[in-house]
């Protein structure tokens, strides 16, 4: 990606955090969280430590704020919060192995996609389990059962975004190497 895109790639994928980090599956009034694309596509297109901390630090500042007047989301305010920051950090991470590819062939962004998705899933959710405090007697065995329902609506809305992802930048990058051709 050339430096001058970068600023505007930045911004619009904190406006994307921004603006849909109020609820993981969103409702009739809002769209479903896209972090988890933002952090893969962040990864993807901006890497750097700096961009990871902004988009953390921004998810993490909404999760404050909304923890004033959503119970869930205070709820998710617990000494496990730091597995979510790593879950994100492997995500990212996801999206730095993506850059690595000149060519990015749909099917191997939604494979790498799918397995971001997935070690996301684990790490939040087994840390979530292990030190929120809230499942001091439920055996890792009842917990995931309880939770696994959730992990197809994560792939669903991550895979919605990942796609949009995909076709902006494909239509960005044809039309600027068409406009550097002539």
């Amino acid at each position: 990606m050339k430096p001058i895109q970068r600023p505007a790639v930045f911004l619009v994928l904190l406006a994307l955090l921004a603006a849909t980090r109020v609820g993981h599956f969103g409702t009739a009034v809002s769209l479903p969280d896209a972090s988890l694309a933002v952090f893969l596509m962040g990864g993807l297109w901006l890497g750097g430590l700096r961009c990871f901390a902004a988009y953390a630090i921004v998810a993490f500042g909404i999760d404050v704020f909304l923890a004033k007047s959503a119970v869930e989301a205070g709820w998710c305010l617990t000494p496990a919060y730091g597995g979510l920051v790593a879950a994100y950090g492997a995500v990212w991470l996801f999206g730095r192995v993506l850059a690595k590819i000149p060519e990015l062939p749909v099917m191997r962004l939604a494979a790498v996609g799918l397995l971001a998705v997935a070690v996301h899933f684990l790490i939040s959710n087994l840390s979530f389990w292990a030190f929120s405090g809230y499942f001091g007697h439920m055996a890792l065995t009842d917990y995931a059962a309880r939770v696994v329902r959730y992990f197809p609506p994560y792939v669903a809305s991550t895979a919605l975004y990942l796609a949009l992802g995909w076709i902006a930048h494909r239509v960005i990058t044809t039309r600027l190497k068409a406009a550097t051709s002539v």
